[in-house]
C-alpha cells in the first residue's frame, strides 16, 4: 500500500475543517447559554435606560420601537406528518444537513429560546384547529409546510384561519405560495385565486428570485435580517390600495423578502425563500420583536458589552436587544409598558 503524502491528505483534512467550522459556529448559535447573559430596562420620563450585562465580549445593537404586537404569549410550530406537504428540501451551508421540514421544526425551538422565548411547542393539524378555534390575540403560528391542513382552511372565506387572525392571531408564512394548497391526509388540493383570500390580490408567485437592494426603512439593520431570498415573497405592488403593511430586508424590484400585512387585529408575515438558516434566525427576530405591520423605530443604540454596559434610548413600546450582530448569542425584548422606574424588567 502507498502511503498517504500531505497533497493526497490536504482534501480530507480541508474537508474536515469546514465541517468543524460549521458545527462550530451551529453551537455558538443556538446552544450558547443565556446564563452568561442578561439585560433589563427603567422607564426615565421621556427615555429608557438599558443595562446590559455579558461574561464575554460582545457588540450589541438596542432598537426602541413603537406600533408593535408585543411579546406573543404563545408560539406554536405547525408540523403533522400525517398531512401531506408541500414543502421543498432548502438550502445548508457546505458539510451541514440538509434544511428538511423536520429540521427546521426541530431548530426554532433553541433558535427562539436565544430570544427568550422558550415556551415555543409543536402542534399538528388537530392542535392547529384548537389553537385557530380560540382568540388570537398574543398568540404567534409559524407554518413552514407551504401548505394549511383542511382543519383550518377550506380553501373559503369561512376558513377558521381568517376569524383567528381577524381576533389578533399572527401568522408567519414559509416555504411555498400562500393559500394555494389545503394539505389532507392523502393528498394536495389546489385552491384557485387562495392567495386573493389572504391578501386581497394573486400578489405572490413561484419565480425563483433574489433581492440585492436593501430596503432602505432602518429595519434591516435594526433587527440584522439577513436573507435576500424573493421567492414566494409579496410583490407589494399587487396588494390593494390602503393595504396596511410593512416591508423589510430586501427587494429583487417586485418582491419584498419580507412583508408584513394587516388582517383585522392581526397579521401575516410573509418570509421569502425555501429554506435556510439565515432565514430561520430572521423568523425568529421578527416573532420575538413583534414587528406588526404599524411598527416605528423610534431610537437605536449600539455598542460593545463586556461586563455591565448602560445605555439610554427614547421611550418606545418596547425595546429589543441583540448581542452578537449577525449570529446573535442573545436578544430580548422588553416591553415598556410593563416597567417602572421603580421596576426594572
Amino acid at each position: 500500500m502507498i502511503p498517504m503524502g500531505f497533497k493526497d491528505r490536504f482534501p480530507i483534512i480541508a474537508a474536515l475543517f469546514i465541517i468543524a467550522l460549521v458545527l462550530v459556529g451551529e453551537v455558538i448559535v443556538t446552544v450558547d447559554s443565556r446564563d452568561s447573559f442578561s439585560s433589563s430596562i427603567a422607564v426615565q420620563g421621556d427615555s429608557v435606560e438599558i443595562t446590559m450585562d455579558s461574561h464575554g465580549s460582545h457588540i450589541y445593537r438596542a432598537v426602541a420601537l413603537d406600533g408593535t404586537f408585543g411579546i406573543p404569549e404563545r408560539v406554536c410550530v405547525y408540523f403533522d406528518t400525517d398531512y401531506v406537504s408541500a414543502a421543498a428540501t432548502g438550502v445548508s451551508s457546505t458539510g451541514g444537513r440538509p434544511l428538511d421540514e423536520r429540521y427546521y421544526v426541530d431548530q426554532m425551538h433553541d433558535t427562539l429560546k436565544v430570544r427568550g422565548i422558550d415556551y415555543s411547542e409543536i402542534v399538528g393539524a388537530k392542535g392547529l384547529a384548537d389553537v385557530m378555534g380560540k382568540d388570537g390575540d398574543g398568540v404567534a403560528v409559524i407554518v413552514i409546510s407551504g401548505s394549511l391542513p383542511d382543519t383550518v382552511y377550506d380553501g373559503t372565506a369561512d376558513s377558521k384561519i381568517f376569524e383567528w387572525m381577524e381576533s389578533g392571531g399572527r401568522l408567519y408564512w414559509i416555504g411555498g405560495i400562500l393559500g394555494k394548497f389545503i394539505s389532507h391526509t392523502d393528498g394536495l388540493e389546489t385552491v384557485e385565486n387562495g392567495t386573493t383570500l389572504f391578501l386581497g390580490s394573486e400578489c405572490i408567485d413561484d419565480e425563483v428570485s433574489r433581492g440585492y437592494d436593501m430596503i432602505e426603512n432602518g429595519f434591516r439593520d435594526a433587527l440584522y435580517i439577513q436573507s435576500n431570498l424573493t421567492t414566494f415573497s409579496i410583490d407589494v405592488s399587487k396588494l390593494p390600495a390602503g393595504t396596511d403593511y410593512l416591508s423589510m430586508g430586501f427587494t429583487d424590484g417586485k418582491r419584498s423578502s419580507i412583508v408584513t400585512v394587516k388582517e383585522g387585529d392581526g397579521a401575516v408575515c410573509v418570509i421569502g425563500g425555501e429554506y435556510t438558516i439565515r432565514q430561520r434566525i430572521d423568523l425568529a427576530q421578527l416573532v420575538a420583536s413583534g414587528i406588526s405591520p404599524d411598527t416605528e423605530i423610534v431610537g437605536i443604540a449600539d455598542g460593545t458589552v463586556n461586563g455591565t454596559v448602560k445605555e439610554t434610548i427614547a421611550k418606545a413600546d418596547s425595546v429589543y436587544i441583540t448581542m452578537g450582530g449577525f449570529y446573535p448569542v442573545y436578544c430580548q425584548n422588553h416591553e415598556v409598558d410593563r416597567c417602572s422606574s421603580a421596576t426594572p424588567v
